[in-house]
C-alpha cells in the first residue's frame, strides 16, 4: 500500500466520528470536575466582592462605588450558572460543536472581568502619581485584602474554565484509526 492509499483512507473516515465517540468517560469526568471547580470559584469571588464592605471615617467603601467591580460580579455570576450548568449536561454537550465556541466566549469574559477588577485593584495599591490617584489600600486595608481574595479565585475559575474550554476541543485521546478495508 503506498503512502497516498494509506493517507486517502485515513481522510475518508466517517463524518459521524464526533467528539463523544471519541471522549472517554475520564475526559467527560475530568470537564466536570472542572467546570464544578470553576462554578465554585466563580461564585465565591462574586459573593467575596458582593459582601465586601469597610467603613472608615464615615466613609464607606462598597464594590458599587466601582462599575468595574459591578461587573466584576455580573461576569462571575454569570460564569457561575454557565460552568454549573454545562458541569450538569456535560455528557450530553460534549459532542456539540458549539460548546467549545460558548466555552471560549465564558473565557474570555472572565479573563476580561479579571483584569478590569485587577487592574482597578493595582490602582487601589499603588496608586498612580502622574494621573493624581492615591493608593487607598493603606486606608482601606480590609477592603483591598478581600479584593485580592476575589481575584485570586476570579483567576482559579478562569484557569479551571479555560482547561475545560481545551478539553472540549482537544480530548486526550486521539480519534481510533478508521477501520481496515478489506
Amino acid at each position: 500500500m503506498t503512502i497516498e492509499q494509506q493517507l486517502g483512507s485515513h481522510s475518508q473516515a466517517p463524518a459521524a466520528e464526533t467528539t463523544m465517540k471519541i471522549a472517554s468517560v475520564a475526559d467527560v469526568r475530568t470537564s466536570a470536575v472542572l467546570r464544578l471547580l470553576a462554578f465554585a470559584a466563580s461564585l465565591a469571588a462574586a459573593v467575596v466582592v458582593a459582601t465586601n464592605r469597610q467603613d472608615r471615617w464615615g466613609i464607606t467603601v462598597t464594590f458599587r462605588m466601582f462599575a468595574v467591580w459591578e461587573a466584576f460580579v455580573a461576569v462571575n455570576l454569570a460564569c457561575a450558572a454557565y460552568s454549573a450548568l454545562t458541569a450538569v449536561f456535560v455528557k450530553r454537550l460534549v459532542s456539540k460543536h458549539w460548546l467549545h465556541h460558548a466555552d471560549l466566549l465564558a473565557v474570555n469574559l472572565q479573563a476580561a472581568s479579571t483584569a478590569g477588577a485587577g487592574a482597578i485593584g493595582s490602582v487601589a495599591m499603588w496608586g498612580n502619581q502622574p494621573s493624581g490617584w492615591f493608593a487607598v489600600c493603606r486606608l482601606y486595608r480590609l477592603y483591598c485584602d478581600k479584593g485580592a481574595v476575589s481575584l485570586a479565585l476570579a483567576f482559579a475559575s478562569l484557569v479551571a474554565l479555560g482547561a475545560a474550554a481545551t478539553l472540549s476541543r482537544f480530548p486526550a485521546r486521539p480519534p481510533p484509526p478508521p477501520p481496515a478495508s478489506r
